[in-house]
């Protein structure tokens, strides 16, 4: 069971009989809408957050092709679907084509939900690598599980893997793989903008679903920083999809200091035991800061003093910047203060960032795509998280924090939906099998 339902949780009770109890530092209304603590994942079903965050992956990765590789503030704000003019050569002038991000998550879908240990073997499902990278292979030489019929994007790690794969024996390819991209020269984002199936199918065991993700960053991404953004970010999917598919709010909680909030997200990840340094001093808390308090509200304002990126939302976010675009309700930061390169880095705390400093579903999937830059994976990687925490059923909780007007025409304008929606059915027949033997 996900470390959420019994760390967090019995921290989470802790926390309510203190804030009855009451506390000499100052507290903020819990009821405000714009803390972390009063943010809640909209309650669905499996099947529905695993549709729908599959949907948002493509969604937003289509959002975010056309500014890709273009310099912040260097185009026009983007909020609606446009024709990606990135590949001349390889697409036609067409609005919501996906890319490699989406591609990707689709292989590493269809991996999971229909791997056979042997062609008669009468049951399917699991995860190996060897057939993921049969699957990544088929899309990059054939186009199959592409927007448009061939592969015209792909990451320089992803393929040189792909190439090792190809030319060796399969267990020399993954020693190989394992050994000549373990450097940070090969830590791209290729492995953890894929990731996102791995923590739907296998939401309800965290530890296994975390295994799961190392191991299949390893499959072209061997690096440290890549599989422990891989294996973070799973477990935060892990913890969000508990809390939202099974809310068991206890009588011994009191209200809202009893729910999964964006604050517990925060501590997930920065109670992770990160060896790699720079995902370190991003994501975690600075060694020698003063002992956490006990309160939901007290603890929220020491993370925002102490923890790198919630500074960085603070200094980025307090102040409305007066060249900001009057249609936004945030600021866009400096290329300084967040890059969003294809260094597994930038992108993690970039999308990270975007799910944290705003409220909707719509606005962070904005935010993160008008960074510029590598738009498209920060987009990609930030909605399959924000899905699974906001997405919801039509007409539902999820109107106005996952479902508005903009996404709906999002949704419509985006190719090859049928694709998508074929191979999220046949995730969601496996995490049923999943389930059934957990």
């Amino acid at each position: 069971m996900p470390s959420w339902s019994t760390k967090l949780r019995n921290k989470l009770k802790v926390d309510s009989a203190n804030t009855r109890a009451g506390s000499s530092m100052p507290k903020s209304p819990i009821s405000d809408p714009r803390t972390l603590r009063s943010q809640f994942p909209t309650p669905a079903s499996t099947e529905v957050k695993i549709r729908l965050a599959m949907l948002s992956t493509a969604m937003v990765d289509a959002l975010g092709g056309p500014p890709e590789f273009h310099k912040r503030f260097s185009f026009d704000l983007v909020t609606t679907m446009l024709p990606n003019e990135n590949f001349p050569t390889k697409l036609q002038p067409q609005a919501g084509i996906w890319t490699d991000d989406t591609s990707m998550t689709l292989c590493l879908a269809m991996s999971l939900a229909t791997f056979k240990e042997s062609p008669n073997s009468p049951f399917c499902g699991g995860f190996d690598e060897v057939d993921q990278l049969n699957y990544y292979k088929r899309w990059y030489e054939k186009g199959d599980l592409s927007s448009v019929g061939s592969c015209f994007d792909i990451g320089n790690t992803v393929k040189l893997a792909l190439s090792i794969y190809s030319r060796y024996r399969t267990e020399e390819a993954l020693l190989r793989i394992r050994s000549d991209l373990a450097a940070e020269q090969y830590c791209g984002n290729g492995s953890l903008m894929r990731v996102l199936p791995i923590g739907l199918a296998y939401w309800r065991d965290e530890e296994q679903a975390k295994i799961y993700a190392r191991r299949s960053s390893q499959t072209t991404h061997p690096s440290t920083m890549c599989i422990e953004a891989c294996e973070v970010w799973t477990g935060a999917i892990c913890c969000i999809m508990e809390a939202s598919v099974n809310p068991t709010p206890s009588p011994d909680y009191d209200g809202d200091d009893a729910k999964f909030s964006k604050l517990n997200v925060v501590e997930f990840i920065s109670n992770f035991p990160f060896t790699d340094n720079k995902l370190r001093e991003s994501l975690t808390l600075p060694f020698g800061v003063p002992p956490r308090p006990e309160g939901r509200a007290e603890r929220e304002a020491w993370y925002f003093k102490y923890h790198p990126l919630l500074r960085l939302i603070t200094d980025t976010q307090s102040i409305p910047d007066p060249n900001r675009d009057p249609r936004l309700s945030f600021n866009i930061p400096s290329v300084e203060a967040l890059p969003s390169s294809g260094y597994v880095r930038h992108t993690i705390v970039a999308a990270l960032y975007c799910f944290l400093a705003t409220r909707t579903f719509e606005d962070g999937a904005i935010l993160a795509v008008n960074l510029g830059d590598d738009a498209d994976t920060v987009g990609a990687v930030y909605a399959g998280l924000a899905a699974c925490f906001y997405a919801g059923e039509e007409g539902g909780r999820a109107e106005g924090v996952f479902w508005t007007k903009r996404v709906r025409e999002w949704l419509q304008t985006l190719v090859r939906v049928d694709l998508i929606e074929r191979v999220s059915e046949l995730l969601v027949g496996w995490e049923k099998k999943v389930e059934e033997e957990f």
